[in-house]
């Protein structure tokens, strides 16, 4: 059979599928270039006139294009309740295109963003509405040629509507003969409760396979590293268990506030806004079992299991912050407790983590920008080194945003005649490493995106992914939420890390059996400084 016929046969029989069960995380160059490409596709965008469509959405899927890895056949509707033409659309789109420096030269670049906005219409509609969903329907006809033309709708909407948009995508736009696929952004519910409804909702239209819930988190270059770093590097997948590592931090730091996001973002908190999902999805990919295969069947059934095995949490497990001036915002109630900071100390109940505390810190209105990890290792027989090199023992630091790296901490006797002896970073800095390759790190979004296109779903969060995820937050969410609850400590907008978060930390530590030693206050240690001066 010849590689063509071949071709063929694959994308017919993937073009009904929600999802491609077989495709694994290195599988999708291959299928770019054999059969997607050939696959008609028109990406409809719900909520088309909002800001997450206009700043994330559109310029993701430009990027692909520009790319050349988009299906040669596309098409992109927008459907928004405003009234706009598809010139009127076309231009606001405009506004936030652009090509990453480096990749094409100015005039490819205008001449791309001409041939894509030529691609680009928009069709108004109510959500609630079958009929407007119709003409939705009537409209991509139009524009497709081929019988078996595929579809996927981006959902840039908020979750009071989503149940009437998949509602009406189901009953009135979905592709008659090809492939339908649906991305839901975040949240995901606030609870167990509200989760479940969601669930019921989704589950009524679609099946989980035509289901790609997107935590653009997990999408970030470094992330997605993860994999490879444990399991692709025998070095380190034979030191990754408590044998050998005495404690894990997931640092999330933002030096900015809510944004003009203050009214979403009171309702919801920093647990639930950056925690419970991006923090929580960081920290399975981290310490998962090593998966029966890497397709994303195997990849969720191990995360799954991972977030089932940590014990269940409680209000004496955090420290939660508000930052000075935040009650004041528009959209903000004067008496709001809501944490704009929140620190907390989990412990994974298994065989591999037992004992191994690990801190998961997130907050906004800190003093810098800064997302990591870092995998502090026991000290062993090398005290004495380390004590006369005044290092904290090995760590690997993984640098997530911004300057993404990833470094190895170790001690070294410094050249010359002397003895000295110094902590300094065996160091993987992309712009460094990659020099070319660092100048055209996909977007989150160009990534996740690209993935739904090819049914790859290793990188979505599956439905008992977030079951789990809300079975640990959701009580200690109550608890926090009490009215015999302490309010959240207030601190200084710029502040770094409270040192309340230490005194959780040491009390971990210690009730895991850990020396407790000198070591840099949190603030200095989890800080662009710190690593600088290495």
């Amino acid at each position: 059979m010849s590689l063509e016929t071949s071709n063929k046969l694959l994308k017919k029989s993937i073009n009904k599928l929600g999802s491609n069960p077989n495709l694994t995380v290195m599988d999708n160059d291959y299928l770019a270039s054999q059969t997607e490409l050939e696959q008609e596709v028109t990406f409809c965008v719900i909520g088309a006139s909002g800001d997450l469509s206009r700043k994330k959405t559109l310029p993701a899927l430009f990027s692909l294009y520009y790319h050349n890895v988009l299906p040669f056949k596309f098409h992109i509707v927008g459907f928004g309740r405003k009234r706009l033409s598809d010139e009127t659309f076309r231009e606001a789109a405009m506004e936030n295109l652009s090509c990453r420096a480096g990749v094409v030269d100015k005039d490819e670049c205008d001449r791309k963003m001409q041939q894509f906005l030529q691609r680009v219409h928009y069709v108004s509609g109510h959500y609630d509405s079958e009929e407007d969903f119709k003409k939705l329907h009537e409209f991509c006809c139009e524009l497709e040629e081929e019988e078996d033309a595929s579809r996927m709708f981006y959902l840039a909407v908020p979750p009071s509507v989503f149940a009437f948009a998949l509602k009406n995508i189901r009953l009135q736009a979905t592709s008659e003969n090809g492939w339908t696929r649906v991305i839901i952004e975040k949240p995901f519910g606030r609870d167990s409760e509200s989760y479940e409804e969601l669930r019921e909702t989704i589950s009524k239209y679609f099946d989980e396979d035509q289901v790609y819930r997107i935590d653009h988190y997990v999408g970030k270059e470094v992330v997605q590293n993860i994999t490879t770093l444990r399991f692709g590097n025998y070095v380190f997948e034979a030191l990754w268990n408590r044998e050998h590592i005495r404690r894990i931090d997931i640092v999330f730091k933002e030096d900015f506030g809510t944004e003009g996001r203050s009214g979403y973002f009171d309702s919801f908190g920093i647990i639930r806004d950056i925690m419970q999902n991006h923090l929580l999805q960081v920290l399975a990919y981290l310490t998962m079992e090593r998966p029966n295969s890497f397709k994303a069947d195997d990849i969720s059934a191990e995360k799954t299991k991972l977030i089932k095995s940590i014990r269940q949490l409680k209000a004496q497990d955090f420290v939660t912050g508000q930052y000075e001036g935040y009650r004041s915002e528009e959209g903000v109630p004067e008496d709001s407790t809501t944490p704009t900071f929140a620190a907390c100390v989990l412990h994974i109940d298994n065989n591999r983590w037992k004992d191994v505390p690990v801190l998961m810190v997130a907050g906004k209105g800190l003093n810098e920008r800064l997302a990591e990890i870092r995998i502090l290792f026991r000290k062993g027989l090398t005290e004495a080194f380390l004590q006369k090199g005044n290092s904290m023992g090995n760590q690997i630091v993984i640098r997530i945003q911004p300057n993404e790296s990833i470094s190895l901490h170790v001690l070294s006797k410094v050249p010359g005649l002397s003895t000295e002896l110094r902590e300094t970073c065996l160091d993987l800095t992309y712009k460094e490493k990659f020099e070319h390759e660092s100048k055209d790190i996909a977007d989150a979004y160009e990534r996740l995106i690209l993935d739904a296109i090819h049914g790859e779903k290793s990188l979505f969060i599956y439905d008992e992914q977030l079951e789990a995820s809300w079975k640990l937050f959701t009580p200690v969410l109550k608890e926090l939420e009490s009215e015999k609850s302490h309010p959240p400590l207030i601190y200084k907008f710029g502040d770094s890390i409270p040192s309340q978060v230490e005194s959780l930390l040491w009390k971990h530590e210690a009730e895991c059996g850990n020396c407790i030693e000198a070591e840099p206050a949190l603030k200095d240690f989890h800080s662009s400084e710190f690593r600088n001066n290495l």
